[in-house]
């Protein structure tokens, strides 16, 4: 690789994420587009444009083939899509059409920085014209090395704590939904000293059995990613007994309504 410069990348581990765990566990960063086969059979960019429109695709193979040509041995990738950077890592090895991953196109990667919890891009005091371009909804970007050095030194400087941890319980990132907030608490329960005693579609999520002495006595819990959104949701105070979410962001508190932030609780047993 002597003479070759490095590149820098921003490239999306699926849409809002989605594939990012199967990509840090296989060691990869992939995009997809799978349709079109293995990219070693194109020799030109035309030939793959072609592939493109046969497969019934819209788009142009302009992303495909920067990331077939352009992402090298040695070069830097920061796994992020929307608000979210899910890892940094260092590409390790050539192309490679991998037909057991959900999307194909792959390159290798060592991943240097694995998150469990993704880190909120507007968390990491970077400039705003680097948060946009990290926004942009683009599968593959190419940064400098200024706003690479940049991202590094932002989620360095970030202690996660749950850093070096890829699996919770069966759980193999933090909930980024409702749903996922409810398997984690019941996964906590037992640590929190409460029990589900049912879950509804309607308002209130769920009723919960709360240990109190000797007994239990029973509340009305709703399930939320952030306390804020029993606000923004619109649920009435008075119609529940707690919150029970992933993060507490929530700034004014109706004195009545109890939040049990789960991030705080599963800290404490890592």
């Amino acid at each position: 690789m002597i003479g070759v410069k490095m590149r820098y990348w921003k490239i999306a581990p699926g849409q809002h994420g989605f594939l990012w765990v199967e990509q840090r566990d296989r060691g990869c960063i992939a995009v997809g587009w799978s349709d079109v086969g293995n990219l070693k059979k194109y020799k030109t960019k035309e030939q793959l444009a072609q592939a493109f429109k046969e497969v019934g695709y819209r788009s142009k193979p302009h992303q495909l083939w920067r990331f077939y040509t352009r992402v090298l041995p040695g070069d830097k990738v920061v796994a992020s899509s929307g608000r979210f950077i899910y890892g940094l890592g260092t590409v390790i090895d050539d192309y490679r059409f991998d037909e057991n991953l959900y999307y194909q196109h792959s390159k290798p990667v060592r991943w240097e920085v694995k998150l469990w919890e993704p880190l909120d891009v507007k968390d990491l005091n970077l400039p705003e014209k680097l948060v946009r371009r990290l926004r942009k909804n683009i599968t593959i970007l190419e940064l400098t090395y200024k706003e690479w050095n940049l991202i590094d030194k932002a989620v360095l400087k970030i202690k996660s704590p749950f850093e070096g941890i890829s699996n919770f319980e069966g759980m193999l990132r933090a909930p980024e939904t409702e749903q996922e907030v409810i398997i984690l608490f019941s996964k906590l329960s037992q640590h929190l000293k409460m029990k589900i005693e049912s879950v509804s579609t309607r308002f209130p999520d769920a009723y919960v059995r709360v240990r109190k002495g000797k007994g239990w006595t029973t509340k009305a819990a709703e399930f939320e990613i952030n306390s804020s959104d029993f606000i923004t949701h619109g649920h009435n105070p008075e119609e529940c007994d707690m919150i029970i979410c992933w993060k507490d962001d929530l700034k004014q508190k109706p004195k009545s309504l109890k939040v049990i932030e789960l991030r705080k609780e599963l800290k404490e047993i890592i």
